[in-house]
């Protein structure tokens, strides 16, 4: 509980953020499933990616490695589901599934974090440059290319203009997004704050209001990033349903915005906006 709005979000954040080596543990997981996998496949690469390298992620969130295969030899004429399958089937005695978006096989760990295993092929330059991965999705039967690496570099690129508080706001907005039906993919989401939040740090409650309401604008139409569109796996229906969600918290935002900072200074009414917007993690007046 708490009396302010700041105090508020210091503590919300706290009660988000996933603690400890992030990294080491990244590492660590991404050498068992290469040594898992490694028997069965061709593996050029295998790296780490996702939210929790990048420090974007909220307690509960999966660790993305993604395994680039030998194109010929394991994705060649096979579409992604065979592929995904083939992944599965190595793994038959461990606890695997697909997961909801299609686009992984998640191995299920004992402890934090469980391990979605992204299989890829990779397109290169004459030079032997990579030019982009390709990631199965197997709800729509299509490779989807991919600059993870760039994505990654670019999320630093903006933390070292923006300030830290980048991050933090990312975390929030994940959060925010499992809270209301989780329309919006993850990395959507960055994409969105990227394209939004392109200057520096003001404060949470300003950032927060100005990326809600330009967000709504934003997922009316096609988002285009690093040469492909980030928002097609919506459908019509799923875009119309997270442009609602993203239309109520604007207005929760602008009314605890003014709330803070229109004359009265109530930060009670302020924090019980903000807690329709996140939840009961968000921290309680008083």
């Amino acid at each position: 509980m708490a009396y302010t709005v700041a105090v508020s979000f210091d503590q919300f954040i706290d009660r988000i953020s996933i603690s400890g080596d992030q990294n080491s543990t990244a590492t660590a997981r991404r050498d068992r499933v290469v040594s898992l996998l490694e028997n069965t496949f061709t593996i050029l690469e295998a790296f780490p990616t996702g939210s929790i390298p990048k420090r974007t992620a909220v307690t509960g969130s999966d660790l993305d490695v993604m395994v680039v295969l030998h194109y010929g030899k394991h994705i060649e004429g096979k579409t992604p589901t065979q592929v995904l399958g083939s992944v599965r089937n190595a793994l038959a005695k461990y606890r695997t599934g697909v997961r909801r978006n299609g686009q992984a096989v998640t191995l299920g760990y004992e402890s934090w974090p469980d391990v979605d295993i992204v299989p890829v092929s990779r397109t290169v330059a004459d030079n032997g440059d990579v030019l982009h991965y390709n990631v199965p999705d197997e709800n729509r039967g299509v490779w989807i290319p991919s600059k993870p690496k760039r994505h990654t570099t670019n999320i630093a690129n903006r933390v070292a203009t923006f300030g830290t508080e980048f991050r933090r706001i990312i975390r929030m907005l994940k959060w925010w997004n499992q809270q209301h039906s989780e329309y919006l993919q993850s990395f959507h989401i960055e994409v969105l704050a990227l394209s939004i939040l392109n200057d520096s740090f003001s404060d949470y409650l300003w950032d927060l209001l100005r990326f809600f309401d330009q967000a709504c604008e934003l997922v009316k139409a096609p988002l285009r990033y690093e040469g492909a569109y980030v928002d097609e796996y919506l459908t019509p229906g799923d875009r119309a349903e997270a442009l609602k969600r993203l239309q109520t918290a604007t207005e929760r935002s602008r009314q605890a915005w003014h709330a803070t900072y229109g004359g009265r200074a109530n930060h009670k009414e302020a924090i019980e906006n903000w807690r329709q917007v996140f939840g009961d993690r968000f921290p309680a007046y008083g």
